[in-house]
């Protein structure tokens, strides 16, 4: 009798401690801080109105990397689709006062703060384009959304951009995207582990007093 009293004390202890984990562990879909995007390649494509678009996909290697700025030539060497060639980097922007990138997972979405995203264009059949200041700094940045991979980090970003505004000739809008695969900051070991890893060693110095009774 004692035997039975005993038995069911540890396993109530134990159904316990299984109800304390569940009601304290995190969904499954956790939400990830992006450090580091390691580019493999990407898309531009931009609408120049009665000029036409100008579009295309390199897969050139470079590293975004989050919370700081970027000045020439840190992000990848410049990529050069039809006649223009683009030179990546990321600014404030001085008087706009842009946020550093960051980017965030969720599951199998990716979102990133790409607003300081910069581009210094230059162009082998327009003349206008290497006159203009504006070219010379285009922010092309903007808030992106796309997919990520779970198992491999693999991930696929895009937006677009309106230049209405800007006071450039002929230049109305972009569609940019980028993949490659992110570096994710350490997740710090949940508290759900922590309380069960606690009371399992309780558990078992419980059951340790009852064998010696």
């Amino acid at each position: 009798m004692r035997q039975l009293q005993r038995f069911m004390a540890w396993g109530g202890a134990l159904a316990l401690l299984v109800v304390m984990l569940l009601s304290v562990a995190p969904a499954s879909a956790q939400a990830a801080s992006v450090t580091q995007l390691d580019i493999t390649g990407g898309s531009v494509n931009l609408n120049f109105g009665t000029l036409g678009s100008v579009s295309g996909t390199f897969t050139q290697n470079g590293q975004l990397v989050m919370g700081q700025y970027q000045p020439l030539p840190n992000i990848f060497t410049p990529i050069t689709l039809s006649h223009l060639t683009f030179s990546l980097f990321t600014s404030n922007g001085g008087a706009l006062n842009l946020p550093a990138p960051t980017a965030q997972t969720t599951g199998a979405v990716m979102t990133a703060d790409l607003q300081s995203l910069f581009a210094g264009v230059t162009s082998t059949d327009w003349s206008w384009v290497n006159t203009n200041p504006q070219m010379a700094s285009l922010n092309i940045g903007g808030n992106s959304t796309g997919s990520f991979n779970e198992l491999t980090n693999a991930f696929n970003v895009s937006w677009t951009k309106s230049f209405t505004g800007y006071n450039i000739p002929f230049l109305q809008s972009g569609t940019f995207s980028l993949q490659g695969t992110a570096q994710l900051a350490a997740v710090p070991l949940p508290g759900a582990l922590l309380i069960f890893g606690s009371g399992l060693m309780g558990m078992l110095g419980f059951r340790n007093r009852l064998h010696r009774l």
